[in-house]
Parts: structure tokens; C-alpha cells; sequence
């Protein structure tokens, strides 16, 4: 049984446990950007698994299910490591220049300067992506042929062709081509971003993929509707789905993410001691 230590509810205000190390990591991209990361060390000697995380679009390291998470996997003696993509939270750039492309960059170089760290078990590696973060994530994979053992995707924005025309009208995507930016409350993305996805759906490459994948969505999430996961877990046999019918797209109500966390932990736990 994938036994999952459980001790005591995850609180916002929880702080690491007594033994446990959150080591913040600076590392540059290849733009010479400095990003910033948090590695939580588990109690004990030895090397250990290690999970890394990725934020969503407009998200940032110290979003209370990526700490929350990270704490619990902390006590499961598994290590983590969040940080902030280039023009997000604590990590220097600009917003606007955000790329799914220039993202991939970011997590290849987190990647690189984690696992120099002598305490991580480099054949243990696992992802957590939210949204665009499982773009990243899953992009990441099928260009770089990772040998990862499993992730989890919290409500993946994968389809961006199809998305885009759920978050903006005709009108204000042709606005967004003509000005060269739009204003979403109020950060400026710039057109590059439109302009590599206005065309994409990267699910289409998750059949090279093999590891198992875990698909976390819900029912209230009007940005990623859960249909789309719906159709990844019917098309690809690797991939499986929980979909939570009180869940919206951040996953912000406390008792919510407390399952998202204690689901998604159980399911780390258990590939990774594979």
C-alpha cells in the first residue's frame, strides 16, 4: 500500500518540520536572468527523491499549494523544489516577454542547478505542474527525452488553440495583434505569447510520454474546463483523472486543497519508491 504519513491538517501557517531544511536556491536562466527557488530538504541522511514544481500563468512559488505541498512531501521524506519563472514572483524580467518557449529554458536550467545537489536521488524525479505549468512540463519531456518517473497535472492548459478562444474574444485577439499586448488584470502579456499558441495543442505529443500521469481537475474551473482532461484521460492509457466537482480552476478552497495535496502526494509517493 502507497502509505502517505499523515500528520496533522495542512494550514496555511505550517511551519516546516522540526529537522527540515527550505534552502533557498539563485540560479540564472539563459537570458543571464536571476531566478529564485526554494529546495525543501527532508529530515536524514542519504539522498532523496525529489519533485519539482511549476507554477501557472501569472502564478508565483509561494502560492499556498505549491508550500503546502512541499511541506507534506517533506515529512514523507521526499524533497522538492518550486521556483519562480523568469518575470514571476521573486525572480528578475518582465511579465510581458512571458513564452511558453523561454519557460521551457527556465525549467531546463532549474533542472540543471538542482540536481547538482548531492542530496537528490537523480533517478527519482517527478513533476507538478499547474496549468501552464504542465505545459512546460510536458514539453520539457518530449524535447528533452527526461527520464522522469511520473507527474501531476493540476487543471493543464494544454490545448492553448482552443483555450484562447475561451479567454478572449475575436475582437480583443485581434485588439492583442494590433497593439502588440493586452492588459489581463493588469499585467501586459505581450503578442509573442499569442502568437506561438494561437495554433497549439500540446497534448498532442504526450504519446511520447510512457511514464504514468496523474490529471487533477475541476468541475467549477471555467479557464481549463474539465472536458479537456476528460479527453486526455480517454485518448491516452497513462494518464489518469480526479476530478473534483467543488473545485475550481487555483484550487484555493482550504478543504479542496487539502485533498489536492494528500491525493497528489499519495500519488508521487508511490511512483517514486517504484
Amino acid at each position: 500500500m502507497d502509505k502517505v504519513v499523515a500528520s496533522g491538517a495542512i494550514d496555511p501557517g505550517s511551519s516546516p518540520g522540526r529537522g527540515t531544511m527550505e534552502k533557498p536556491i539563485v540560479f540564472r536562466n539563459k537570458r543571464k536572468k536571476q531566478l529564485m527557488g526554494i529546495l525543501h530538504i527532508p529530515k536524514g541522511k542519504g539522498k532523496f527523491p525529489l519533485v519539482v514544481m511549476c507554477h501557472g500563468f501569472g502564478g508565483t512559488k509561494t502560492q499556498l499549494k505549491f508550500v503546502r505541498l512541499a511541506r507534506f512531501l517533506e515529512k514523507n521524506k521526499i524533497a522538492s523544489f518550486r521556483f519562480d519563472f523568469e518575470g514571476c514572483g521573486d525572480s528578475e524580467g518582465k511579465f510581458e516577454t512571458i513564452t511558453v518557449k523561454r519557460q521551457i529554458s527556465d525549467f531546463s536550467a532549474a533542472i540543471e542547478k538542482i540536481l547538482r545537489q548531492k542530496i537528490i536521488d537523480k533517478s527519482k524525479i517527478a513533476f507538478v505542474g499547474h496549468s501552464l505549468g504542465a505545459v512546460v512540463i510536458v514539453s520539457f519531456l518530449t524535447q528533452t527525452k527526461f527520464s522522469a518517473k511520473t507527474s501531476v497535472f493540476w487543471a493543464p492548459a494544454l490545448n492553448q488553440k482552443e483555450l484562447l478562444t475561451i479567454w478572449s474574444t475575436k475582437e480583443q485577439l485581434r485588439e492583442w495583434k494590433k497593439k502588440g499586448y493586452i492588459t489581463i488584470l493588469d499585467d501586459k502579456i505581450g503578442s509573442q505569447y499569442l502568437k506561438e499558441n494561437e495554433d497549439k495543442d500540446y497534448s498532442l505529443v504526450l504519446f511520447q510520454i510512457k511514464a504514468p500521469i496523474l490529471t487533477i481537475s475541476g468541475k467549477k474551473d471555467e479557464t481549463t474546463p474539465v472536458r479537456f482532461s476528460k479527453e486526455l484521460a480517454k485518448k491516452y492509457k497513462n494518464v489518469k483523472l480526479k476530478v473534483y466537482p467543488e473545485a475550481e480552476h487555483e484550487f484555493e478552497d482550504y478543504y479542496v486543497q487539502q485533498k489536492l495535496i494528500r491525493d497528489t502526494a499519495r500519488w508521487l509517493k508511490k511512483h517514486l519508491e517504484k
